[in-house]
Order: structure tokens, then sequence, then C-alpha cells
């Protein structure tokens, strides 16, 4: 038996990182890097159904005045993800504590299965909040998102306003 590995970890990380940074935490008026201004607001960044995978989210917790919520449904993953140094919350996506969310700059998801994306894009669609998805290989994106062809990779955006 072949067993196929359609993606690497590391890959993704590269990518949905590149993507984040490129098209949403450098066009940012708050996100000024000597920016001594106490009151600037840090960039907003939740992941959620983190998981066990904590590779892309500290790779952009680790960016100056990044503030990066890691979500998952499971105590024992938050706890890791704490554990990993991370700023993360236990939440059920189909009763979300709205409060975590509604001040996000952008919400991003890893490989959540397609069941769960509807729930997801209500979250954003309730605060304008921009989504991006990384799906499972071949996988067909749900109604309002957008395929971006990012460096020959899949991923969903909702840019956070009804079109």
């Amino acid at each position: 038996m072949i067993i196929i590995n359609y993606y690497n970890i590391g890959d993704i990380v590269d990518y949905v990182c590149d993507y984040i940074i490129k098209n949403y935490i450098k066009n940012n008026k708050n996100n000024k890097k000597n920016d001594n201004n106490k009151n600037s607001k840090l960039f907003k960044i939740i992941e959620i159904g983190i998981g066990y995978h904590f590779n892309v989210a500290k790779s952009i917790a680790i960016r100056e005045n990044i503030n990066l919520i890691a979500i998952d449904a499971n105590k024992d993953a938050v706890e890791k993800a704490k554990k990993e140094g991370l700023n993360a919350f236990v939440d059920d996506i189909f009763d979300p504590k709205l409060n975590i969310y509604e001040d996000a700059d952008i919400i991003y998801s890893i490989r959540p299965p397609r069941d769960l994306q509807p729930f997801i894009l209500n979250i954003c669609k309730k605060y304008s909040i921009p989504l991006l998805i990384k799906p499972l290989y071949g996988e067909t994106p749900i109604n309002d998102l957008k395929l971006v062809n990012y460096r020959g990779n899949a991923l969903y955006e909702w840019k956070g306003v009804e079109l």
C-alpha cells in the first residue's frame, strides 16, 4: 500500500503565514513596527480549530503587535496550546462566545471539516471579519468563499464584506 501525503505541514505554515502577513498584517495601519503609542490596537488574529497543530499560530504570534488567539472545542488541545505559549480558549462554534471574536482583524482555520465552515463564516459575517480557510485537499468551497490560488495552493477567502 502506498500512502500519498498531499501536504507538508511546513509548506502549509509557509504559505498560510505568508498570505496572512502580506495581505492583512502589512496592510494594517495599526501594525507599525516601532509605534510608541500605547493606545494603538494590536492586530487580532484568531485560529479556529487549532487542534494539536500549533506551527501556523506560533509562526504568526511571534510577530510584533499581534494578538493571536487559538480556539478549539477540545479542552486538552487548548491546554496544550497554552503550554506552547499561545493565548488559547475553549469555544464551541455552534454556540460561540461572540465576545472572543467581535474585534478580530482576521479569522483563519486550517483544514476545518466542511460542515463546520458555515458556522465559522457566520461568526465572521456577524462582525464583518475576513476569513481565510486552508481546505482539505480537493475540497470545494462553501458559498460566499472565493478560491485564492496562492503560490499554487488553494485557500478560500471571504473578504469581510458582502459582495
